[in-house]
């Protein structure tokens, strides 16, 4: 999670580097990555489709362009 003082998510509140924080948070996101794409596979294979191809996945929040 970012803050408003420095957007960079490597940094705490107070400025400071915290790479464990920052490890933690992207192998959250990995995870939760992992799972959506799990379950949209499992969605697809329910519809009597399979993904043949790689599943590339964009936060909305970081998609500046709409």
């Amino acid at each position: 999670m970012s803050n408003s003082k420095n957007p960079n998510e490597k940094y705490n509140a107070s400025g400071y580097e915290d790479t464990t924080a920052y490890q933690a948070i992207k192998n959250v996101q990995r995870e939760e990555r992992r799972q959506l794409i799990a379950d949209l596979k499992a969605l697809a294979c329910q519809h009597g489709y399979k993904i043949v191809n790689t599943i590339e996945l964009k936060g909305i929040e970081s998609d500046v362009d709409g």
